[in-house]
């Protein structure tokens, strides 16, 4: 996960600054979106390390400086992917609303019995002392955000995770990806489809026009 991070502290920022621009070009404000960054991992990280969330932000900077502070750990096969959806459940029910998540990783979801098992590392008489206290699982979580009409779109960095994901994708109506972060084209696969998606997002009606002028602008440039 280390290249995923690296590559995510990289791209961010080229993110926000393209966005802005197409958004401007088109006569929109170029601060009409903001995004927030989380990490998840393992029942054997605790209550401060299992879920990392930056605030919500209108700049690239401040999800990077979020993401210098961030490294890798914690492991232990599928991982705590229901963590991280109960955290945009939460966001979805806050006054603006998520429009759309963005999945990324290399493990699956944990199952249930996986879920049942390694909270046991800690103990439940830990992590009832948590907001973590009652156990939740990526099916139900997922099933919250379905019902709610926001899209989850997935990247899986390994084959160990392709199932998985397209499924996490296909219950939301989103879409699914591979993608290879330690190559270039890795690189900017992410880019662009996060920018464009937010962009889709952002311009409402306009949204597939602005799309458009985008990869005229960028896509296009890296394609050639």
């Amino acid at each position: 996960m280390s290249s995923l991070l690296s590559a995510a502290k990289e791209t961010v920022c080229t993110m926000f600054e393209r966005a802005s621009i197409v958004l401007a070009e088109k006569g929109l404000p170029s601060d009409a979106f903001q995004m927030s960054l989380s990490i998840y991992r393992n029942y054997n990280s605790r209550e401060n390390q299992i879920l990392q969330v930056s605030a919500w932000s209108t700049k690239g900077s401040g999800l990077r400086a979020f993401m210098n502070a961030i490294g890798p750990e914690g492991g232990w096969g599928d991982e705590a992917i229901e963590v991280g959806l109960w955290y945009a459940v939460q966001e979805s029910g806050q006054q603006d609303g998520v429009s759309q998540v963005i999945l990324i990783g290399d493990a699956p979801a944990n199952t249930k019995e996986n879920v049942t098992m390694k909270r046991r590392s800690f103990g439940e008489t830990y992590w009832t002392t948590t907001k973590f206290a009652a156990p939740t699982y990526y099916e139900g979580e997922l099933q919250k955000l379905k019902e709610k009409n926001i899209p989850l779109h997935t990247f899986y960095l390994t084959d160990y995770a392709k199932e998985n994901f397209e499924r996490i994708a296909r219950e939301t109506s989103g879409s699914c990806e591979k993608l290879n972060i330690n190559s270039n084209r890795g690189a900017d696969l992410l880019t662009h489809f996060v920018t464009e998606e937010v962009l889709r997002k952002t311009a409402g009606d306009q949204g597939n026009a602005v799309v458009e002028l985008y990869r005229k602008k960028y896509v296009k440039s890296i394609a050639g």
